[in-house]
């Protein structure tokens, strides 16, 4: 009795961590793009390449913003020094396909600052919205 107790433990135990592996691989899988666009953006504003996190808006932000407006109001924000991803949810409404990206901004001042990245899926790509930085 005490082996087919011992069995049941060990079937549900493994079946439970291979399910929670899967689990996360699942998870994993459908938040890492969007968090690694938004820190392709910010990786982009770090280098002071605001024409390559300008190509990583999204069509109604690129419309709200000109490159160069884009460019110099990049130019007039305190310096991003580094990164730090702290969360990503991602969502699906309506089949439109979103996420946020919070990060922690260290700027050159020291400060850091808390941002929240807006992202939509745009032709099978993410794509950073709204208020960039």
């Amino acid at each position: 009795m005490l082996i087919v107790v011992g069995v049941v433990v060990v079937l549900c135990c493994g079946g439970a961590g291979i399910g929670g592996f899967f689990l996360y691989k699942g998870v994993k899988g459908a938040t890492d793009p969007a968090r690694q666009a938004a820190e392709s953006f910010v990786s982009d504003l770090e280098a002071d390449d605001a024409d390559a996190a300008y190509g990583l808006l999204c069509s109604g932000t690129r419309g709200a913003y000109t490159r160069d407006a884009f460019v110099q109001g990049v130019a007039k924000q305190p310096k991003i020094r580094g990164h730090k991803v702290h969360g990503v949810n991602v969502s699906s409404v309506n089949g439109r396909t979103s996420a946020t990206v919070n990060m922690a901004l260290t700027l050159d001042s020291g400060f850091t600052d808390q941002h929240m990245f807006t992202l939509v899926k745009e032709d099978g790509a993410w794509k950073v919205c709204g208020r960039p930085y």
